[in-house]
């Protein structure tokens, strides 16, 4: 999924949704942002989550054809996402 796709899907849904990665039957929170080689990575971790808002205030800069990843090693390619009460699942 490239960033400016999940910019236009997202338009109109409230932005404090916090954003999580769903993997594994588990549910791990997104709380940062890094660029690299065309990829807009999403790094997870025990903090707090990132809002929706936050996400989009974070990467106005980035170039919005760029992919979105998780950031692991190797990183790994995101395709889509579902809603949930509050928040929005990455998988």
């Amino acid at each position: 999924m490239r960033l400016i796709d999940f910019n236009l899907s997202t338009i109109d849904l409230h932005p404090a949704l916090q954003l999580y990665w769903e993997h594994d039957g588990q549910m791990t929170a997104v709380i940062d942002l890094r660029t690299t080689h065309q990829q807009l990575r999403l790094i997870t971790g025990k903090d707090r989550p990132l809002s929706l808002d936050q996400l989009r205030t974070r990467s106005q800069q980035v170039d919005p054809h760029v992919s979105l990843f998780i950031d692991q090693e190797p990183p790994q390619r995101l395709y889509g996402y579902r809603l949930v009460p509050h928040q929005i699942l990455f998988g």
